[in-house]
């Protein structure tokens, strides 16, 4: 009999036991900051020791350092048509233009992805 009981008492508080799911902690999707190195796509366009990108949204100062330099110089190796335009895809930061003289953004190019343009060929490279 006390066995009886005993199972019967297990049983009503495996009943009465209310099997409620655990709290479960709430995630909180955090708000980061946008990546600033991206990929922009453009005409790179350069005049003298100035130069600037243009897409289809968008027209940036270009910051003339080192990298714009790089870009600037391997330029020659390529067949353009016009060599002060010539459509680029590069990874930068654009920021504010502190100095105002100018655009309002400035890209930083980080790295030069792609020149859409054709090498030129050795043939060619010999007779200039």
């Amino acid at each position: 009999m006390k066995k009886l009981i005993f199972i019967i008492v297990i049983l009503t508080l495996g009943v009465a036991c209310d099997n409620e799911p655990g709290i479960k902690p709430e995630i909180k999707a955090e708000a980061t900051e946008k990546d600033s190195i991206q990929n922009y796509q453009g005409n790179f366009i350069s005049v003298g020791s100035d130069a600037v990108l243009k897409g289809e949204n968008f027209v940036y100062q270009v910051k003339m350092d080192s990298m714009a330099n790089l870009l600037k110089e391997s330029l020659k190796k390529y067949q353009l048509d016009d060599i002060n335009i010539v459509p680029v895809e590069v990874k930068g930061k654009v920021i504010d233009n502190k100095v105002r003289k100018g655009y309002s953004k400035v890209i930083e190019i980080k790295e030069i992805v792609e020149i859409f343009a054709r090498k030129q060929s050795e043939n060619t490279e010999k007779k200039k």
